[in-house]
């Protein structure tokens, strides 16, 4: 891994782990003492990370990107036409090994299972239906828009224990050849964690600017 790649990882983890909090600024000098890396190397970081969404400029200095409520509504829709796409493209050609392989994953999740632990196997169920897909682009659009809800997941403390049975019975119709069924399901998932979400920020906003996270709604 180059100095780039581990400056852009150190600094994309802080972010998604809200160490780095919406709204707080960056300075290349900070940065530097953080993973003591070249200036030029935080740059060239500090860009790829505008591309994602999750930092931008504000005049001469960065800012970590405030939680937009709106795009955070168009973000779930965004996700709910990929995902669905994915589900119609190869749900009727699931091989036997590629749902041993889900339902692996997902048996990972334990009542012990760390929040951590939690949301990397909500991830790789989500980019496993991205890739039955076998579209680059639509596998590139689930990963970004997951990648940018990341970052108010944390607002869910329970949130595995809803995905699991929903993850669960999107398989399960998957597994009968129900693709009509666990399209269904997922949305029914994608729109109900979107909603939960929503609300949460929407009745919290005041809790989480005391915090000093910066959410904004336009």
């Amino acid at each position: 891994m180059t100095a780039i790649q581990k400056t852009e990882e150190k600094l994309r983890r802080m972010i998604l782990d809200m160490e780095i909090g919406p709204g707080e600024r960056l300075t290349e000098r900070w940065i530097e003492g953080q993973v003591g890396t070249s200036r030029s190397s935080i740059r060239t970081a500090l860009f790829r990370l505008e591309a994602e969404g999750l930092i931008r400029r504000e005049g001469r200095s960065w800012i970590v990107s405030p939680i937009n409520i709106n795009e955070i509504e168009q973000l779930f829709v965004y996700r709910e036409i990929l995902e669905i796409a994915a589900i119609r493209l190869g749900g009727h050609i699931i091989t036997e090994s590629n749902f041993i392989k889900i339902e692996k994953i997902l048996s990972a999740l334990t009542s012990e299972s760390t929040p951590e632990q939690s949301e990397q196997i909500g991830y790789e169920f989500h980019l496993w239906i991205a890739n039955l897909s076998n579209n680059d682009f639509i596998i590139q659009g689930i990963q970004d828009a997951m990648l940018q809800l990341q970052r108010v997941r944390w607002l869910e403390s329970d949130s595995a224990h809803h995905g699991w049975e929903e993850h669960h019975s999107i398989i399960n119709a998957l597994r009968q050849d129900e693709v009509e069924s666990a399209v269904d399901l997922l949305e029914k998932h994608i729109r109900t964690t979107k909603e939960r979400l929503l609300t949460i920020l929407e009745k919290d906003q005041r809790s989480l600017r005391a915090k000093g996270i910066t959410i904004v709604s336009n």
